[in-house]
């Protein structure tokens, strides 16, 4: 495997420095020093006419850059979308079939990544997500692909997803070469968010005690993230996220009876139709997406609700303030609108005004190539 290695980092080195246009037509820009979104210093072509990512996801991103070829400058990916989220997935595919034939890679969070396999692919840069990356730093596969020449960028909408969105959207539209649309967005996405923090801040109410509901089916009750991902997104809309103060790190799971005995104010569940190859098992989970449709949801979130021991008691469940948005708002530049979403399921009155449903549309018919259809959220029928 070592020889192996060997070989393809020298056959690559060799082609170091050609401006050969690749078989889409691009070109690689000249070498930059960048700063991705963990402050790494990176050397890489900007552009770069082929990009390597570590999840499918990354469509979330590259469908609002792109919005005539969502898949261009992409040389490979994982099935994430697949597995998680294979109605857009399946959505995109009807209008670019050119996604079904994106090679598929191996994950970085399980070591399913194959170092020689990427090689291959000839990438002029690596993709990797901040939740992952020390798994792959610490694998020894970081290094790996710089002694081939291909640098790895460090994106993130998981971890901080406050801080680092607008970098991480910049950082890929500079790779794309797409950074007109890049700011676009994330002049669209800035006054969203700020928007809702300004009116939180100047009515000073206290922030509403919420159970955030990690993909209830998918895992056991009852799990939940903490001080990041969509926790960040709770407190930063207005609440106060029941696992901060109880969980020891990011992500876990609470008891029943810990939700039980806190009687949260809200509980926001997330939900994705998974599909048959993950954990979560048919009719245990709430189905959203652009295939889904919305009396069914909410069917199906009372459905879990009810299946919950205890839970029909709470005062979130008694005063409809039980709520279900889509799990991948977790990890896409989209969480604003997850943001909108939450702030006004917890601050009903501050927010009365607000339309969260037109903020969906307009996203779509702003920056993205496919139609607003579908299910994103559900509240407690």
């Amino acid at each position: 495997m070592l020889l192996l290695i060997v070989a393809l980092v020298a056959a690559v080195a060799g082609c170091a420095g050609v401006q050969e246009a690749d078989s889409n037509g691009h070109t690689n820009g000249p070498e930059v020093e960048i700063t991705d979104v963990l402050g790494r210093k990176v050397t890489v072509h900007v552009p770069s006419a082929r990009i390597l990512v570590d999840g499918s996801r990354y469509l979330y991103t590259t469908a609002l850059l792109n919005k005539d070829n969502p898949v261009d400058r992409i040389v490979g990916w994982p099935k994430d979308l697949q597995d998680n989220d294979p109605g857009t997935l399946e959505t995109y595919k009807q209008k670019f079939p050119q996604i079904a034939d994106i090679p598929t890679i191996g994950d970085l969070y399980d070591g399913s990544f194959s170092v020689e396999q990427a090689i291959r692919l000839r990438p002029d840069v690596f993709i990797a997500s901040a939740s992952s990356f020390q798994a792959a730093q610490d694998a020894g596969t970081i290094d790996k692909l710089a002694k081939a020449g291909i640098p790895t960028v460090v994106l993130d909408y998981f971890v901080d997803p406050i801080k680092n969105t607008v970098a991480s959207v910049e950082l890929l539209g500079k790779l794309m070469d797409r950074e007109t649309e890049a700011a676009n967005f994330t002049t669209y996405y800035r006054s969203a968010v700020d928007g809702v923090r300004k009116r939180l801040d100047a009515a000073k109410q206290p922030p509403t005690p919420t159970f955030l509901w990690r993909a209830p089916g998918y895992f056991e009750c009852c799990s939940s993230f903490a001080k990041s991902n969509l926790a960040a997104i709770v407190d930063y809309a207005g609440g106060k996220n029941l696992a901060d103060d109880l969980l020891p790190g990011q992500q876990g799971s609470l008891s029943p009876e810990t939700i039980l005995s806190r009687n949260p104010q809200v509980v926001i569940a997330t939900g994705a139709a998974w599909s048959p190859d993950t954990p979560a098992a048919p009719g245990s989970f709430v189905p959203l997406g652009y295939d889904q449709d919305h009396a069914k949801s909410q069917e199906q979130l009372r459905a879990v609700v009810d299946r919950q021991v205890g839970f029909s008691g709470l005062s979130a469940v008694r005063d409809h303030r039980t709520f279900v948005a889509w799990h991948h708002f977790y990890d896409s530049p989209y969480n604003f609108l997850a943001i909108q979403w939450f702030a006004k399921w917890m601050h009903p009155d501050l927010f009365a005004d607000d339309d969260p449903d037109a903020d969906f549309r307009a996203l779509h018919e702003k920056f993205l190539p496919i139609a607003p259809t579908g299910t994103f959220w559900a509240d407690l029928p």
